[in-house]
């Protein structure tokens, strides 16, 4: 059985965690989230009982992770447009194009 500070600290990783990842893990950070809330008797209704349910307490933990994420991706700065090729032609341009 793990101790309650073992699982906080879960807790903080999965927010780190979701900084480096797309938008589509929220939902499923969420989750876990939820259910190690649960554990620690954070949460009344069992993660079972959750799944699926409008308005729900995983549903706000969702909306606090994307807050928390959208905060540290505008911390970041932009990355800088690509180059153009050596070639002259633009980095974007398609390759082998058969029009002529």
């Amino acid at each position: 059985m793990r101790t309650a500070d073992e699982i906080k600290s879960q807790i903080g990783a999965i927010r780190d965690r979701l900084k480096e990842l797309s938008g589509f893990y929220l939902g499923e950070g969420a989750a876990m989230t939820y259910a190690l809330e649960w554990v620690l008797s954070k949460r009344e209704t069992s993660p079972a009982g959750e799944l699926g349910r409008a308005g729900s307490d995983s549903q706000k933990i969702a909306a606090n992770l994307t807050k928390y994420v959208e905060k540290s991706m505008a911390s970041k700065p932009r990355d800088t447009p690509r180059r153009k090729e050596a070639s002259g032609k633009d980095a974007t341009s398609k390759r082998g194009s058969l029009r002529k």
